[in-house]
C-alpha cells in the first residue's frame, strides 16, 4: 500500500472498547481524554469522525481537537478540527476531514517535524450519555 497506514477499523476517542491485539483489556475512554494515534493525521488525505448517541436526556455537542507532537515528545497546542451535534433522541453523525487542512498553531510550527498531528481528543457537552461512542476512521489513504 502506498502512503501512510490507515487508522485501525476505528480508533475510539470516547466510549467503551473491547480488548484487542494491542490492548489486553477492556477500556472506557472519557470525554476530553488525550489519545495518542499511530497514524499522523496531517499525512492522511481524508478521515472521518464518527459519533453515535443511543439517546440521552438532552442534545449533545462533540468538539474534536488535534495536536502535534513536538520535537521534545510533548503535546503541542490543541486545534479544533470539527464540531458535531446529536439530538437527545439519538443518532449517528459522520464528519469528513482532510488531513492536509489541519491548521497547526503558528507557535508550534518551529518545533515540529511534519507530519506531526498524532494526538486527538473529543469533548462531549453538556455530558457524555451512557453508551455514546466517538471515534476516528480513515476513509482514503494518502
Amino acid at each position: 500500500m502506498n502512503g501512510n497506514p490507515l487508522l485501525d477499523a476505528e480508533t475510539t476517542l470516547v466510549g467503551w472498547t473491547n480488548r484487542s491485539a494491542i490492548r489486553s483489556h477492556e477500556r472506557t475512554f472519557l470525554s476530553g481524554e488525550e489519545v495518542l494515534l499511530t497514524t499522523k493525521l496531517d499525512a492522511a488525505s481524508r478521515f472521518s469522525v464518527v459519533a453515535n448517541n443511543p439517546g440521552s436526556a438532552a442534545a449533545v455537542e462533540i468538539q474534536v481537537s488535534f495536536a502535534p507532537v513536538l520535537r521534545d515528545g510533548t503535546i503541542g497546542s490543541w486545534v479544533v478540527a470539527a464540531t458535531v451535534a446529536l439530538p437527545a433522541e439519538g443518532g449517528r453523525v459522520e464528519a469528513f476531514i482532510s488531513g492536509r487542512d489541519i491548521q497547526l498553531n503558528a507557535a508550534d510550527l518551529a518545533d515540529v517535524d511534519l507530519p506531526a498531528v498524532c494526538f486527538a481528543k473529543a469533548e462531549v457537552s453538556p455530558e457524555t450519555p451512557e453508551g455514546m461512542h466517538v471515534g476516528l476512521t480513515a476513509t482514503i489513504a494518502a
